[in-house]
């Protein structure tokens, strides 16, 4: 298992260097940057003895190109919404750490003044919000060391993620099985059905079993 921390036009030259410690706190090194703020002498100052993860960060201009290779790519938010009535799926800290599995893993923190936009939100296959009973927004630094420590607190399962081309595999026979039975509003048990595929980090071979039974469900 592997796991790629993004974050996206960070504003403030401090907060890739508070990110990069919290990483160093927990073992992770791979740091990618979308269009970033330029490093600043305060960046390497609150990264403190974390420099070498400033040193071999990537920076790339697009979300795409930085979202591009995963098997499963995660979100972090601060407000959870609605599309079309139906809620957005997302999972706390501990209940991504508890379903994760081997694969190639991205994290994605959005910019510190409006975090992801809802382009970037769907074009990603999980999202993970961190419930505060006061406050609702955390700092992206604070939200960071959070979910690192979830990630970390318990250990890894040894099956095989399924990877994203399987996920798209079943939401596309569901489609077509949804849309062939005379549901009224098909759409809204499409993304039902995104949610329960996003939440349950279905492994490789529950993948293809499932995609066996909807396939011949559709027959």
């Amino acid at each position: 298992m592997s796991w790629t921390i993004i974050l996206v036009e960070p504003e403030n030259p401090g907060t890739i260097g508070f990110v990069a410690r919290a990483m160093n706190n927990f073992s992770l090194s791979d740091l990618v940057l979308v269009n970033p703020c330029d490093m600043t002498a305060m960046t390497r100052a609150r990264a403190m003895h974390s420099t070498k993860i400033l040193e071999k960060a990537r920076t790339v201009k697009t979300f795409s190109e930085a979202v591009t290779g995963f098997d499963e790519v995660i979100a972090t938010t601060a407000k959870p919404s609605t599309d079309n009535n139906t809620t957005r799926s997302y999972l706390t800290p501990r209940e991504l750490a508890s379903a994760r599995a081997k694969g190639r893993y991205a994290l994605v923190f959005g910019r510190e003044s409006r975090g992801l936009t809802n382009k970037e939100l769907r074009a990603c296959d999980t999202v993970v919000h961190i419930e505060c009973p006061g406050y609702r927004v955390m700092n992206i630094t604070h939200a960071a060391a959070i979910v690192f420590y979830e990630l970390f607190s318990s250990k890894a399962s040894t099956r095989r993620q399924s990877d994203r081309m399987e996920k798209k595999t079943l939401v596309r026979l569901f489609t077509g099985a949804a849309e062939s039975s005379g549901l009224r509003n098909p759409e809204n048990a499409v993304k039902m059905f995104r949610n329960v595929v996003s939440r349950a980090f279905i492994s490789g071979g529950e993948a293809k079993g499932i995609a066996v039974v909807l396939s011949r469900l559709r027959k």
